[in-house]
């Protein structure tokens, strides 16, 4: 078996994503870069991926019949043998409410029928913050009680300004900004800076600094991590203070696959390392995921409201439907929910208790 010297090293032929031809006067086949995988998933807001590649000969790219390509643009479509090529293939965001696929193959010209290699995308309906890549972006929501929520977003639907403001006091205020693989969250209220690199989703599903810890935590039974998909901890860990969130899932658990329905039957509140609440949930037949904010966090009033949960930067934590009850031996929280025509939340009303709260959402 030969081998080539190219700019990624010494490759045996054997190990490309393709065959190699038995002529000795001619060689043929691809070293494949990036994307790493032949099958490659794309959340309904990833917009570009790197296709970087060498090839031994003359190649062309071409659609795979059977496959909707009308969503991805490949700007290179040809090319010469023993060199490099980089370009970024690009993806229009998925707002068709379903998964779609689409698949290219990089042909030999000499060779079409021998040496080839194929590569599919596969784009999510949701984005990355588990959102429908139709659900409209939540702008402001205001409450009888005197709340004031204002959001902002960017081209992908990611949001960079979180504000919570309840009777002229800020209880919470983030600014975020994007790069290519990473994200900066600024908390202005608690002059904290996070700066963590993230996935095609802009999820951290860890944050820390001298100040702060946020994110995931396992929990364990008999010293053996508990799966996610039945159990988990969300905690925020300050200097002063601390607080913590167990979601437990049905006993049989649940798929956390990014277009998958989940939702956690019981919630246990911790606040400075003691037992606070548990609730039990009951849920509507009303879809979560059709606005940018998760709007289950106003369940306990705006003072209890985690910025980072309602604008789903740790999407794990939204629950695929709308809670319509909440409650335990002490207490009986009841929400009811009206939609708008594209099926976002219009307003919704939680009674806790005497109290009542109505929130308008504008968009």
């Amino acid at each position: 078996m030969k081998t080539k010297k190219t700019l990624f090293g010494v490759i045996a032929i054997a190990s490309l994503m393709t065959s190699c031809l038995n002529d000795e006067t001619y060689n043929a086949g691809f070293v494949v870069q990036s994307p790493s995988s032949s099958i490659n998933s794309l959340y309904a807001n990833s917009v570009s991926d790197s296709l970087i590649f060498y090839g031994y000969g003359d190649w062309e790219i071409n659609d795979i019949n059977g496959y909707d390509n009308s969503w991805l643009t490949v700007p290179i479509r040809q090319g010469k043998g023993y060199t490099v090529y980089s370009q970024v293939v690009s993806f229009a965001q998925n707002t068709t409410g379903k998964s779609r696929t689409g698949a290219i193959q990089i042909s030999d010209t000499s060779h079409p029928g021998e040496a080839r290699t194929g590569l599919a995308y596969m784009q999510y309906a949701t984005r990355g913050d588990g959102s429908f890549g139709t659900a409209a972006d939540v702008k402001s929501i205001t409450g009888t009680d005197g709340t004031a929520i204002t959001l902002e977003y960017d081209t992908l639907h990611r949001p960079t300004s979180v504000k919570i403001v309840k009777s002229e006091q800020t209880l919470g205020n983030l600014q975020i900004s994007y790069g290519t693989a990473q994200m900066t969250i600024k908390d202005v209220k608690k002059n904290n800076t996070f700066t963590v690199d993230c996935g095609k989703d802009f999820q951290p599903n860890y944050l820390q600094n001298n100040g702060d810890t946020i994110g995931y935590f396992s929990l364990y039974s008999n010293y053996t991590a508990i799966a996610a998909n039945y159990m988990f901890r969300f905690a925020h860990y300050g200097l002063t203070s601390s607080s913590s969130t167990v979601y437990r899932f049905p006993y049989n658990g649940c798929s956390l696959a990014p277009d998958s329905i989940h939702n956690v039957d019981s919630i246990y509140y911790y606040k400075n390392g003691g037992f606070e609440r548990k609730l039990g949930l009951s849920y509507s037949k009303l879809d979560n995921r059709n606005q940018s904010v998760d709007v289950n966090q106003l369940l306990l009033g705006v003072e209890e409201c985690d910025p980072y949960l309602l604008a789903s930067l740790f999407r794990y934590i939204r629950n695929s439907y709308i809670i319509s009850e909440a409650k335990n031996d002490k207490e009986q929280i009841n929400v009811t929910t009206t939609l708008n025509s594209n099926k976002s939340v219009n307003k919704m009303t939680v009674t806790r208790g005497s109290e009542t709260v109505t929130y308008t959402f504008n968009y």
